[in-house]
């Protein structure tokens, strides 16, 4: 990489695999089943170096709604500024280390961002019984399931006036 940093417009292609840990990521267990496949370039441009890169890992997950694991392939684009001091003025810089960049960090943050808020193992997941906790999906309760919820819980009676605004024409909307 010394060759990048002496020239500015210098760039360099790269391709490889990035091993990395299992690891919790909000309070959800994220299993890495194959390194994470990187392929691009940096480029000198002056002030700082661009990384631009796709990224490509297959994960195991855990189901939003029935809490099994299941196996993901994610691929996410990197594209990222690495400077070789820190600046307070751009939180989104990467720093780097002499002459080499350690993506690991780098690769880490983009796919953490690239990863869904839920994850479902199939869109046709049924989830979990909100009363026994048996997963739907591999079997049917006994619980009966109703949507009518004024019969089950009791409406705290400070917000009795928010039933009104959510009628229209007497029907609750």
């Amino acid at each position: 990489m010394s060759n990048i940093l002496k020239e500015v417009g210098a760039s360099k292609e790269f391709e490889g695999g990035l091993p990395l840990e299992d690891m919790i990521y909000q309070g959800e267990k994220i299993g890495f089943l194959t390194p994470v496949n990187v392929s691009g370039s940096i480029t000198n441009v002056g002030e700082f170096l661009i990384l631009n890169a796709n990224a490509n890992v297959k994960l195991q997950l855990q189901c939003s709604s029935c809490a099994q694991p299941f196996d993901r392939r994610l691929e996410f684009d990197l594209d990222a500024k690495l400077k070789k001091v820190e600046d307070p003025d751009d939180p989104d810089i990467f720093v780097y280390d002499g002459n080499s960049v350690d993506l690991r960090d780098i690769v880490l943050e983009y796919l953490l961002l690239a990863l869904p808020i839920r994850k479902q193992c199939c869109q046709e997941c049924k989830g979990l019984c909100p009363y026994c906790g048996c997963n739907l999906n591999e079997e049917q309760c006994n619980c009966e399931l109703s949507l009518d919820y004024e019969e089950e819980y009791e409406v705290d009676s400070r917000l009795e006036a928010l039933k009104n605004v959510l009628t229209v024409n007497g029907e609750e909307v």
